[in-house]
């Protein structure tokens, strides 16, 4: 989970769009995938992922990458006769989540000169080069393209802001829209808007998103909201991040026709709660000391399989054993790791220690009513998301 902070608005839109370039899933878990990967298995992958080739080469090449396997995904894209931009895209993309895979897209890309290139291609290179090196190694990328694409400007418009370079991101800024005539999307907007709830004020990122709604005539989305709560979350207006947050969930239930479900927030209208949105929220719950609203937020985030990072529920773990409520605490890591089981062979497993499931040795508590009533709160919230 922690590598997810690696990507801003904008990154998260480039693997979105490129895992798209499948219109089907693959029908092999990835977690599965990545648990054969993590122990060497690769003969196991390989047998798993061989039968789906002729129907799904696209996500084939997108879960090796995903499962860091991105040597073989690039030997199998060498093997296809007539590849195509999305089957580079699909191997690429799942690179930008780890900023040491990232650095490989610049030597892909040079090992597949002859795969055609589209502006996804294109805005995930500037993305890895941006990790790399910094905004000014991408510029260069604009060339590629006449006009160049408003997702390249954006990458690096995007990336000047997290390098701390503002005044620098806005002169580029006024390069894409002035000097070439780029309309900014939904998705440009939100890097500024997003850089402003780390580093102004909330009346300036409502200001943002009035001029992006009123002035650009665009849809302020999730990640608009987001920034906004994470604004006021940083400047410690809890009730307004509530007052946000319900909302939103009132908004999306009018996007769906009043039937909000597990289901249609995956596949999700514009303004359908993320993980993101529960890492706010529950996180600036957990600052405030208000354990009780953060576990019940906790679990409504569960209930819709938005899960928050790693770092957030941890805080919630401890602040729940801190104020007394060990119980409550236990309950939530057990809950997640009946309903996410995959997530607790890594790091994840710090949550066990937190809560007391675990010695000192790493060696399971006795904790078997706790584990009963975890895996009955972890059904009743899948029963209440089928339900809703």
């Amino acid at each position: 989970m922690a590598s997810a902070a690696v990507l801003s608005a904008s990154g998260r839109r480039l693997l979105s769009t490129a895992s798209t370039a499948g219109s089907t899933e693959l029908p092999v878990p990835i977690s599965h995938l990545r648990r054969l990967a993590q122990a060497g298995r690769l003969a196991d992958i390989d047998a798993a992922l061989a039968p789906l080739l002729p129907s799904h080469c696209v996500v084939v090449l997108s879960a090796l990458s995903a499962v860091g396997l991105p040597d073989r995904a690039s030997a199998l894209l060498k093997t296809i006769r007539s590849p195509t931009a999305a089957h580079l895209n699909a191997l690429l993309a799942p690179l930008l989540r780890r900023r040491r895979l990232a650095r490989l897209v610049p030597y892909i890309l040079s090992a597949h000169p002859s795969v055609p290139h589209d502006t996804i291609t294109n805005s995930i290179h500037a993305k890895a080069l941006c990790l790399r090196s910094g905004a000014g190694s991408a510029m260069h990328l604009l060339q590629l393209e006449s006009p160049p694409s408003i997702q390249v400007f954006t990458t690096i418009i995007d990336s000047y802001y997290k390098q701390r370079k503002p005044h620098r991101a806005e002169e580029v800024w006024r390069a894409m829209v002035d000097d070439h005539g780029i309309v900014p999307d939904a998705a440009a907007y939100n890097v500024r808007i997003t850089y402003k709830s780390t580093n102004g004020t909330v009346e300036e990122v409502k200001e943002l998103i009035r001029a992006m709604r009123e002035d650009a005539g665009l849809v302020p989305d999730i990640v608009s909201y987001n920034a906004l709560m994470r604004a006021m979350a940083r400047h410690r207006r809890v009730d307004e991040v509530l007052k946000v947050y319900r909302s939103l969930q009132e908004e999306d239930r009018k996007e769906k026709g009043d039937q909000v479900s597990t289901s249609a927030a995956t596949a999700g209208g514009k303004l359908a709660p993320d993980c993101t949105t529960y890492t706010c929220v529950v996180a600036a719950l957990c600052k405030a000391g208000r354990w009780s609203e953060a576990d019940d937020m906790f679990y409504e985030a569960v209930k819709r399989r938005k899960v928050p990072d790693l770092g957030t529920v941890l805080s919630l773990v401890r602040g729940l054993k801190e104020a007394g409520n060990g119980r409550a605490a236990r309950l939530v890591v057990v809950g997640l790791r009946k309903r996410f089981p995959y997530r607790f062979d890594g790091p994840w497993k710090k949550l066990e220690e937190a809560a007391g499931l675990t010695d000192a040795a790493g060696k399971e508590e006795g904790n078997d009513g706790e584990e009963n009533d975890g895996e009955q709160q972890a059904a009743a919230a899948t029963a209440t998301a089928t339900a809703e």
